[in-house]
């Protein structure tokens, strides 16, 4: 111990004295929330409040981090200063009491909202009214109360700490040698814990939290000043403002019109029951959604390479929808639009969203019909906050790159697509012989750099841009013939879309190529072929397999079922510009500078037609905003579940 600096002995022990402190916050949290705990078992308990350590580090380094540094420096120099040392315990104490203020506010807000302390808390700043809420708070005993905790813990904190610096020693004796490789170590730890994870791919984020099905737990391990920080970014990234494109009131009746809801919910507008007179089916459901698997790397897209012979055959003998258009042009705005059939907004980064919403979605609305969920990943699980609002969806089981062999791991993106596929076979075996049909989703990922071609695949083609497509069909042929070697094969629906394309055509501002794709419902002893040419969006998935399966829902979302309705238009976005097309014209608009145009792409005519047919550009138009405002809409009121049909 007497090597050990003194700066690393006084850190290590603040850390520590924190720690203890935001555990007693945490289960204060626990014990008012009993109610809501449900059946758990104590090592679920025990996970959650490991996982809030993990968080409270990341909070404490925040704000510890140049507090240390300093405090590094001035021991370089070996002379223990009392004036230091209080001025140090002070600043500490002024802060951290701060984010315990957070900690006790952020109990009656759980209490009111079942979401941990974040921004929304502040929304009444902008309202004028902040003197009326400064009364509520003032005439409300409970509010006044959680005052004295946080006063207690800061009387603790500054106690313990000036304990700390007052018997701390060794000031005198500074052996470089240690000094330098404490300093490396103190320092390199304490900026590891803020950032929450060794992972390369992303940072701690709050659905880290989010360890399995217990919504309570889930969220125990969240620290209230992370939250409320993590929200505050995101508010002030102008990827994440919102749209304004017309009245909430005017793109309702648009969207209400276009999706035939002739009786409206009050409170839920886009809401709309949906009954089959027909037997229902308990299918087992599997969707695979493609990395980049643009419509036009296909044959029937135009491509000679013959880069997708599985898939182009598969198209011939399933139902097929060959004018299907992605929301996006990222892969969260694919696992998104597929799961709850809402559209995505810009570079707004719905999956996280704080708190994150729950919606009405496939996973969630197959749950409570009995069945049995997962989610197949090739790498981190964790990346865009996936898992976290997956798990908040209704997914009960996610596969990622922690499940597989580490040998398997050949990139960044994890493992190849057919070790996933392969690695997934006996995941569904064991969940059909539970005796309950099951659904779940699969995220490919080798289409995308970095590319690996694994030795046992020989490609085609010299390109490794090709080979890696030529791949990408393989694994699904071969995810496919393991299939058909399984009992529950013929009582399965595979379905097969891109999470968005690629960039294989400029014949327009916003590439048409980065949004079509491929989809098929591929399910022989049930389903007859048949090529449809209608236009269909990535959000049209879930609503049609509630058609095949026959299961009356109610519809909450923008999507509808392919085989019973039109789709007048589909609409997409990219990062600053959208479009909006049918079967003869694409409109295409880039608000922030309020570039239009209107083309007919299927002649691939570059002329811009929009003076000529504004009426066809205007309606166009206001079919895609209505929709982004009226999604919007639901979001920001939190309307995306109907709680009335749990």
């Amino acid at each position: 111990m007497k090597r050990i600096p003194v700066f690393v002995k006084i850190t290590v022990k603040l850390y520590l004295l924190l720690i203890a402190i935001y555990f007693v916050f945490r289960v204060a949290l626990l014990l008012l929330n009993l109610d809501r705990v449900g059946e758990t078992t104590f090592w679920e308990v025990l996970q959650a409040f490991v996982m809030g350590v993990r968080f409270d580090i990341v909070t404490i380094g925040f704000v510890i981090s140049i507090p240390t540094i300093i405090l590094t420096i001035f021991s370089f120099f070996g002379k223990k200063s009392r004036v230091f040392e209080q001025i140090y315990t002070w600043v500490l104490t002024v802060c951290f009491t701060i984010t315990f203020g957070i900690c006790a506010a952020d109990i009656p807000y759980f209490e009111q909202f079942f979401d941990r302390f974040n921004i929304t808390a502040f929304e009444w700043m902008a309202t004028g009214d902040s003197a009326f809420v400064f009364k509520m708070i003032w005439e409300e005993p409970t509010y006044i109360l959680m005052m004295l905790p946080v006063l207690a813990c800061g009387f603790i904190f500054w106690f313990f700490a000036n304990r700390i610096m007052n018997r701390s020693t060794g000031w005198e004796s500074v052996h470089y040698v240690h000094y330098g490789i404490a300093t490396v170590l103190l320092w390199g730890l304490v900026f590891i814990g803020m950032r929450g994870r060794l992972n390369e791919k992303s940072p701690i984020m709050v659905g880290t939290a989010y360890f399995g099905n217990n919504a309570m737990l889930n969220q125990l391990g969240l620290n209230p000043n992370f939250t409320l920080a993590r929200s505050w970014l995101d508010s002030k990234n102008p990827d994440n403002k919102g749209v304004s494109f017309m009245s909430n009131e005017v793109a309702a009746a648009i969207v209400q019109k276009n999706l035939n809801i002739s009786n409206p919910d009050a409170d839920f507008p886009i809401a709309r029951e949906i009954v089959y007179d027909k037997e229902s089916n308990n299918y087992n459901v599997i969707i695979v959604i493609m990395e980049g698997m643009s419509y036009n790397k296909t044959a029937h897209g135009g491509n000679t390479g013959n880069l997708t012979p599985f898939l182009d055959s598969l198209m011939c003998n399933s139902l097929s929808f060959n004018n299907c258009y992605t929301s996006g042009t990222h892969t969260y705005c694919g696992i998104y639009s597929t799961f709850v059939s809402y559209p995505v907004i810009f570079r707004n980064m719905p999956l996280k969203r704080i708190p994150v919403l729950q919606y009405d979605g496939i996973a969630a609305t197959l749950q409570k019909n009995g069945y049995q969920t997962a989610y197949f990943t090739t790498h981190d699980k964790e990346f865009d906050n996936v898992a976290g609002f997956l798990s908040q969806n209704g997914v009960e089981r996610i596969v990622s790159q922690a499940d597989y062999p580490v040998s398997e791991v050949k990139t960044t993106l994890g493992v190849p697509d057919d070790f996933m596929f392969r690695f997934s076979m006996p995941v569904f075996d064991e969940m059909a012989d539970n005796g309950k049909p099951f659904f779940a989703a699969m995220m490919t990922a080798s289409d995308h750099g970095p590319f690996y071609v694994p030795e046992y695949f020989t490609p085609r083609s010299d390109d490794v841009r090709y080979q890696i497509t030529e791949y990408a069909d393989w694994s699904l042929s071969r995810f496919i013939a393991m299939a058909k070697e399984k009992p529950w094969f013929d009582n399965t629906l595979f379905v097969f879309v891109a999470d968005h394309g690629a960039v294989l055509d400029t014949d327009y501002s916003i590439p048409l190529s980065y949004f079509h794709t491929p989809l098929v419902f591929y399910m022989p002893k049930h389903l007859q072929p048949f090529e449809n040419e209608s236009i269909a969006s990535q959000m049209d998935v879930f609503p049609t397999i509630m058609g095949i399966l026959g299961k009356s829902y109610v519809n909450n979302s923008f999507g509808v079922d392919l085989c019973r309705e039109d789709r007048r238009y589909a609409y997409f976005m990219g990062d600053d510009k959208y479009g909006v097309i049918n079967g003869e014209w694409l409109f295409v608009n880039k608000p922030s500078e309020d570039q239009k145009g209107l083309y007919r792409y299927v002649e691939k005519e570059k002329k811009n037609l929009i003076s000529e047919y504004p009426e066809v550009a205007s309606e166009m138009q206001k079919y895609g905003e209505s929709a982004w405002q009226i999604s919007e809409y639901q979001l920001d009121k939190k309307k995306t579940k109907i709680l009335s049909h749990e």
